[in-house]
């Protein structure tokens, strides 16, 4: 009778086993012992930032926040001691030129004009007087000077009347008589030259003393009117149509000759003082274009001027508007401007990884293809706008890097991502 029997299993070799677990166990250690030697430092995805290199149109500009301030402001100011005796308008009120802002008293003033117009009214009256007077003397004197005329043309006519007869040889006329007519004659004649004389010496003391009451006249009326120019300076009023912007006065106080009374500016006629950071600002130049931002509206406007000093970082850069302003408005309204500074048809351009600057070499940390490993290149990079930047040579289209701090990581060549 046959015998059936189980075939028997062929046994593995005796130590495979373990070598099989060795290498399970080895190989994943030796893989990642392997892929922790690519990168001294290792750095977590999640605390990164990464961008791919792009080609296009690259805009660039520069950023500024500032205020919009009146380009025309005009501080009305005390001419006079006084007191202030009523505030007609308060800040914020419209006004056009001539209205009334603030009321100001000074009783002495007021008295010293009433003074002043009547001490002119006292010199015109002595003045007309004066000028009576020296007519009537005129008169006299042109009354004598022609006495003497007719007195001294008499004696001619008897003097030749005389002569001729003398001379006839008659006898009718004696030689003192003669000589007696001829010598009354020559001293009238010396009578009517004097006459003369004092009329013209007259005429010209009229128009002299003429002149000097017209000058005192005239220095007596400037001093009338400056009496009321300070009069008519108690009434604080618009020089110009514009919103009151600050009236530090009250009611009852005692200002000085030259204390501030109210400030104006023109509603329509602001500008935006922008502060750029001194390392974006050598590329602003006067006329650039400006986007000028609101918060509710975007106006459009040109650099008009740039400020040669920094101050506390920063260079003040003016822009005139060349769009009517929208109707929110206000001076010391906080704006945000946007200065065009050029345009780029085609270039490579990355969001601007921090602390890069325009015109300058950095080291970057590009991606490796896989995403585990970031390595440091350096990339020349071109003009920067305000949150990208252009790049000259170093990478490619497409590529990617880390464009967050890399300040703790930045002595190594090369990271690891994980």
């Amino acid at each position: 009778m046959d015998i059936s029997r189980a075939k028997q299993k062929k046994s593995m070799p005796k130590g495979f086993l373990p070598w099989a677990l060795a290498l399970s166990v080895f190989a994943p250690a030796a893989y990642y012992l392997w892929y922790l030697a690519q990168a001294d430092f290792s750095v977590d995805s999640k605390t990164l930032i990464f961008d791919q290199v792009k080609r296009g149109e690259f805009s660039v500009s520069v950023r500024g926040t500032g205020l919009l301030v009146p380009n025309n402001i005009q501080w009305l100011s005390a001419s006079v001691e006084a007191r202030v005796e009523k505030v007609i308008v308060k800040a914020g009120k419209q006004v056009n030129k001539g209205d009334l802002i603030v009321l100001l008293s000074n009783p002495q003033l007021e008295q010293l004009l009433e003074e002043t117009k009547w001490e002119l009214e006292a010199k015109l009256a002595e003045s007309k007087a004066a000028q009576v007077n020296q007519e009537a003397l005129l008169l006299d004197q042109k009354s004598l000077q022609l006495d003497a005329k007719l007195n001294y043309e008499s004696s001619k006519l008897k003097q030749d009347a005389q002569e001729q007869l003398y001379q006839s040889g008659t006898g009718v006329i004696s030689k003192i008589d003669y000589e007696k007519t001829r010598l009354e004659t020559i001293q009238l004649s010396q009578r009517l030259e004097i006459q003369n004389a004092r009329l013209i010496k007259m005429q010209q003391n009229i128009l002299v003393q003429n002149n000097a009451r017209e000058a005192r006249l005239n220095k007596m009326q400037k001093t009338l009117e400056r009496a009321q120019q300070q009069v008519d300076s108690l009434q604080i009023i618009a020089t110009i149509d514009s919103v009151v912007q600050e009236v530090p006065v009250e009611p009852g106080q005692r200002i000085n000759m030259g204390s501030n009374i109210a400030k104006l500016a023109q509603q329509n006629a602001l500008i935006a003082e922008l502060q750029v950071p001194e390392l974006q600002i050598r590329d602003v130049k006067i006329g650039q274009k400006v986007i000028i931002d609101t918060r509710n509206n975007k106006v459009t406007g040109t650099v008009s001027r740039v400020d040669p000093a920094v101050v506390n970082g920063n260079v003040q850069v003016d822009v005139e508007f060349t769009d009517n302003l929208p109707s929110d408005a206000r001076p010391d309204l906080t704006v945000d401007g946007e200065i065009k500074i050029s345009e780029v048809k085609d270039t490579l351009f990355i969001n601007r990884p921090l602390f890069a600057q325009s015109q300058s070499t950095s080291l970057l940390y590009k991606l490796s293809l896989d995403g585990n490993f970031a390595e440091q290149v350096t990339v020349t990079l071109g003009q920067g706008s305000i949150s990208q930047i252009e790049i000259i040579s170093g990478l490619k289209t497409g590529e990617k890097i880390i464009i967050s701090d890399p300040s703790s990581w930045e002595t190594y060549q090369k990271i690891r991502i994980n």
